[in-house]
C-alpha cells in the first residue's frame, strides 16, 4: 500500500510569554491508503498538535518539516525575505490611511491642499495595497487548497464533540453545511420558480400554522387586536383608555368574571348539571361574592406579570391615534415579513434533508427523520459523536483523524463507535489516524501504532510488533501499567505506574527525553539523543538500549524493581 499521509521531520514552537516552547521535535510518521494506524502516548505528548497541523489548524509555527498528503505539500513556508517586505508593506498601509483619514478632515479647512494630500494617500496606499496581494498570493492559494482539503479528502473527529458541533444550529443545518461546502449536496426536488413562490407565500403559511396548532393561545391575541380596531374605528378609544387608567379593578373583574364563564366554556370544560363547579357558567352564578373574589384574586395572582403586560400594551394601542397605529403595524410587517421570506427561500430542500437522513443512517443513529431537526444538546453523548462521524464521513474522505473519538463515552457506546469507524473504513476503503491513550483501543482496531512520547515518536510499526514485542522502554512501560487481573490465591498488587512526570516542554535535554524515568538510562542516555534504528522489518525504535528489551517480561519487571522505584525518579 501507499503512503497517504507522509510527515517527516516535523518540528514546531508556541510562541508564550516565557519564550517559544518547543511542541514536537522532529516528528515522522506515515498512514497508508485504508490503513488505521494509532497513534498513542500520554497527555501532552503531542497527539493532537501533530493532527491539527496536518489539517492547518493549528496555532503554532512551523520551524522544519513537511507533511504531504497524496503527494500534495500541506505546509506553506513563506520565505524570510517576503516576510520582511510584507510586515514593511503593512505597517506603511497602516501609516497611509491614518494618513488618507486626517486629509480627508484636512479638506474641510483648505479643500486644495486636503483633497491634493488625500490623492496621493490613497495611491501610495493602494501601491501598497497591490503589492501585499501580489507577495501574499502564494499563501492566499496554499489556505484555499487546505480549505478545500478540510472536511473533503481529509476530516477529523474532535476530541469534544459538544464544543466542536455548534449549539445553535440543527443537525440537519450542520451536516448539510459541509456537503455544500464542498459542493456535495444533491440536486434539489423544488424548481428555483416553486421555490420563490413558496418563499414569498411563506409568511401566510407560518400564521396559518401557528392558529391551527394553538389557536387557544392565538384566539385570545387576534381577538384583542380587533377589539382596539373597533374600539378606534368607533371612536370609544378615549372612552375605554380612561376606564382603563381610572377604574383598573373594575375592569380587571369584569374581565375575569368573562374569563371564568365564557373561556372555559370555549375549553370544553362543562360537565352535566355541576353547579357546584365554579367553572361551570350555573356555579359562576351561584358563587357567593366571597368565593368569587377568592378566584379572582387566585387567578390574578398567577398571572400577574401577563395581566400588567396586557394592561400597559393596551393602553399605548388605545392611547395611539389610528392612523399611526395602522402604519406601525405596516412598518413592522415590511421589517419582519422580507427576512422570512429570505429565510425560507435559503431552507433545506428536501431532497438535501433526505440526503442528511442517509448519511445518518450510515453512522447506524436511530430515529434520523427526527434526529435531523435536533440540536446538539437534546443529544447524548454517543448521539453527539456518531453525528460528528457522519459530518467528517459526509464527503466520503480518504483519511479520518479520529483524536480521542471515544474518551468520556460508556463502555458500550465505545464498542459501538469503534465497531462504526471499522465498518466505514471496511466499506469506503478510508484510512483513519486513530489518536488515543488507551492501549485497549488500539489493540481493537489498528494495524499499525505509533508511539509518541514528549512531542517525539520514539516508536513504530506494526501492531503485532509494537504490542506483541515493543522495543522502546517507553511502549514497555505503557504496557506495563496495564491493570491486570487477579488470578486466584494471588494478593493485590500496586497499581503498575510508570514513575516520574512528562517533562516541561521548555525542559532542555541533552540526550533521551525518557531517560529520567527509564530503568535502562545510563550516561550514553544523558548525553546523547537516540536515533530512530529498525530493530526488525518494518518495526522502529528509538533507544539506546533495544538489546535490553528482547525479554519483554524481565524489561517490565524492571520498572517493578525496588531499586529502581527508590532511585529518585522525578521529572517536573
Amino acid at each position: 500500500m501507499s503512503k497517504l499521509l507522509d510527515i517527516q521531520g516535523l518540528r514546531v514552537h508556541f510562541d508564550t510569554l516565557d519564550g517559544p516552547v518547543e511542541a514536537l521535535h522532529s516528528v515522522s510518521l506515515s498512514v497508508k491508503e485504508g490503513e488505521i494506524m494509532g497513534v498513542v502516548g500520554e497527555s501532552g505528548c503531542g497527539k493532537s498538535v501533530t493532527s491539527l497541523v496536518t489539517i492547518g489548524l493549528a496555532t503554532c509555527d512551523i520551524d522544519e518539516g513537511r507533511i504531504a498528503f497524496e503527494g500534495e505539500e500541506m505546509i506553506h513556508k513563506v520565505p524570510e525575505e517576503s516576510e520582511r517586505i510584507l510586515s514593511v508593506l503593512k505597517y506603511f498601509s497602516s501609516f497611509f490611511t491614518i494618513g488618507l483619514i486626517l486629509s480627508l478632515f484636512w479638506t474641510f479647512l483648505e479643500p486644495i491642499q486636503g483633497l491634493q494630500v488625500s490623492a496621493v494617500m490613497f495611491v501610495a496606499f493602494s501601491l501598497c495595497f497591490v503589492f501585499t496581494r501580489v507577495l501574499d498570493a502564494p499563501r492566499r492559494k496554499h489556505e484555499k487548497f487546505m480549505r478545500s482539503i478540510r472536511g473533503n479528502k481529509i476530516s477529523m473527529i474532535f476530541q469534544e464533540p459538544m464544543t466542536a458541533l455548534n449549539p445553535l444550529y440543527t443537525v440537519e443545518k450542520q451536516v448539510s453545511e459541509v456537503l455544500r461546502q464542498h459542493k456535495r449536496l444533491d440536486a434539489t426536488d423544488t424548481h428555483k420558480v416553486m421555490k420563490i413562490f413558496q418563499a414569498i407565500i411563506s409568511p401566510v403559511e407560518i400564521l396559518v400554522n401557528y392558529f391551527r396548532n394553538d389557536w387557544r393561545g392565538a384566539l385570545p391575541i387576534i381577538g384583542t387586536l380587533l377589539f382596539i380596531l373597533v374600539t378606534h374605528q368607533s371612536n370609544n378609544a378615549d372612552l375605554l383608555l380612561g376606564v382603563l387608567m381610572n377604574k383598573p379593578t373594575l375592569l380587571l373583574m369584569t374581565s375575569i368574571f368573562v374569563y371564568l364563564i365564557f373561556w372555559n366554556i370555549f375549553q370544553g370544560n362543562i360537565t352535566t348539571s355541576n353547579a357546584a363547579n365554579p367553572l361551570h357558567p350555573e356555579g359562576v352564578v351561584a358563587l357567593s361574592i366571597n368565593t368569587y373574589f377568592v378566584i379572582a384574586s387566585n387567578w390574578t395572582n398567577s398571572r400577574f406579570a401577563q395581566i400588567f403586560v396586557s394592561w400597559i400594551v393596551i393602553s399605548i394601542f388605545l392611547w395611539i391615534p389610528f392612523g399611526v397605529l395602522i402604519t406601525i403595524i405596516l412598518s413592522v410587517a415590511i421589517l419582519a415579513i422580507p427576512p422570512i421570506q429570505i429565510s425560507s427561500y435559503f431552507n433545506l430542500d428536501s431532497a438535501h434533508t433526505r440526503q442528511v437522513v442517509n448519511i445518518l443512517k450510515e453512522v447506524r443513529i436511530p430515529n434520523p427523520e427526527a434526529v435531523v431537526k435536533m440540536h446538539p444538546h437534546e443529544l447524548s453523548g454517543g448521539m453527539r459523536q456518531r453525528v460528528m462521524i457522519a459530518m467528517m464521513m459526509a464527503c466520503e474522505p480518504k483519511l479520518l483523524i479520529a483524536d480521542e473519538p471515544t474518551t468520556a463515552l460508556d463502555v458500550t457506546i465505545q464498542a459501538q463507535i469503534l465497531n462504526l469507524m471499522k465498518d466505514l473504513r471496511d466499506r469506503e476503503g478510508t484510512a483513519i489516524m486513530m489518536i488515543t491513550h488507551d492501549l485497549g483501543v488500539i489493540a481493537e482496531t489498528c494495524d499499525a501504532v505509533t508511539v509518541m512520547y514528549a512531542g517525539s515518536v520514539v516508536e513504530t510499526g506494526s501492531l503485532e510488533q509494537v504490542l506483541g514485542s515493543p522495543r522502546m522502554p517507553y511502549t514497555i512501560g505503557l504496557l506495563h501499567s496495564i491493570p491486570k487481573i487477579k488470578e486466584t490465591g494471588e494478593e493485590r498488587a500496586d497499581l503498575p505506574i510508570i514513575p516520574g512526570q512528562v517533562p516541561d516542554p521548555n525542559e532542555k535535554f541533552d540526550g533521551c527525553r525518557f531517560h529520567p524515568r527509564c530503568p535502562f538510562a545510563d550516561d550514553l542516555c544523558r548525553t546523547k539523543p537516540p536515533m530512530m534504528q529498525e530493530v526488525s522489518s518494518g518495526h522502529f525504535a528509538s533507544c539506546h538500549h533495544t538489546d535490553l528489551t528482547l525479554d519483554l517480561e524481565k524489561a517490565q519487571e524492571a520498572f517493578s524493581a525496588e531499586e529502581f522505584l527508590k532511585s529518585g525518579v522525578n521529572v517536573q
